[in-house]
């Protein structure tokens, strides 16, 4: 089952379309699909284009484009220097680009071949079922000008990459045997069918898909899951990791739960300037609805106080909602119609 988890963390089959001019109080203008959000030191708004590259928007226009197509995230580490990820393409278990590039006044240079590291090492090779070799790197967090984390949500890892190449692996993520019923009910499942995906058992297990990485204010890396095929609701948990965890096979001390479950298909994390995590769910029928039946119902944009560990809703029903960032002065940005073209155009917005 391997080939069929969460499509979205892969290019394949995604349509990218030229932006029609975006509505009031949006930012528009890119082609899409819009994996990745960050914020630069002097407040510039940077987005993840994986059809263009990273695009630099100042004052809501777009004044800078640095090519790099296939990209899935960047974080800055000065105003125009940056981390960037490179994703997988159709097929994951090829070299197809994945990789951390540093890009610095508009050119890039490759730091390491994610792919080859996972070839060489596949962190989570000893887990039934992930023998053959998977990369997809789909979240960067800078740490610095010396080195970034990337989640590579096809090896379902935390790695630590130096400016040197060298990778370390901090945590690897555990399958988790989930409910097979929401996918039987997007597909309308009738009884006794033996069509896909009504044939599935009740249960099986569903790989972690780690796709965001945010640093919290104790230090420690917090890791939201997709949660993979068959996309159930409310499975996605979120994790936290030592900085010092060294390949961690999660959960152990230095790699526990802060939430287990209570989410559904989780695609980026990110600290508010109020201490509390905000989590971004891609849909709330999961990444099945979206990138399987076509039938988003919208994501959420919670926001969570760790003390308590109780969450409140920010926002909700965003159509394709693929990543989050907080500007400079606090205001808070998502993605919508981020990933097909099909419900409108790829879009970045403020949250009121």
């Amino acid at each position: 089952m391997r080939s069929l988890r969460g499509k979205l963390v892969t290019l394949a089959g995604v349509v990218a379309l030229l932006a029609a001019p975006a509505v009031a109080g949006a930012l528009g203008g890119f082609q899409g699909p819009l994996f990745g959000l960050g914020t630069a030191p002097n407040g510039d708004l940077l987005v993840a284009d994986a059809s263009t590259g990273i695009i630099t928007v100042k004052n809501d226009s777009i004044v800078r484009t640095i090519s790099r197509p296939g990209v899935t995230d960047v974080s800055a580490i000065g105003s125009g220097t940056f981390w960037v990820t490179t994703g997988a393409g159709a097929d994951p278990t090829a070299d197809t680009g994945q990789g951390l590039w540093r890009v610095s006044n508009g050119g890039s240079r490759l730091i390491v071949n994610l792919f080859a590291f996972e070839e060489a090492v596949n962190p989570d090779g000893h887990i039934p079922g992930h023998d053959v070799p998977d990369s997809n790197p789909f979240d960067v967090q800078s740490l610095g000008g010396g080195a970034a984390l990337v989640v590579d949500a096809g090896g379902n890892d935390l790695l630590h990459v130096n400016n040197r190449g060298q990778v370390k692996v901090l945590a690897v993520f555990p399958d988790e045997v989930v409910s097979t019923q929401n996918i039987k009910d997007l597909a309308d499942c009738p009884p006794d069918s033996m069509d896909f995906p009504c044939f599935l058992p009740e249960m099986m297990p569903a790989e972690a898909v780690p796709t965001s990485v945010a640093i919290g204010p104790d230090g420690w890396y917090y890791v939201g899951e997709l949660k993979g095929f068959p996309g159930p609701t409310g499975e996605s948990r979120i994790w936290k990791v030592a900085p010092n965890a060294t390949g961690a096979d999660c959960p152990n001390p230095r790699c526990v739960l802060v939430f287990d479950g209570g989410f559904t298909s989780i695609i980026d994390l990110a600290f508010g300037p109020d201490g509390n995590l905000y989590v971004a769910e891609l849909d709330e029928a999961s990444w099945a609805a979206v990138e399987i039946f076509g039938t988003p119902v919208g994501g959420t944009i919670n926001s969570c106080d760790l003390s308590s560990k109780m969450c409140v809703e920010v926002a909700t029903d965003i159509i394709e909602l693929t990543a989050i960032t907080f500007g400079k002065d606090g205001s808070l940005w998502a993605t919508r119609n981020a990933v097909s073209g099909v419900f409108g155009p790829a879009e970045v917005f403020e949250i009121d």
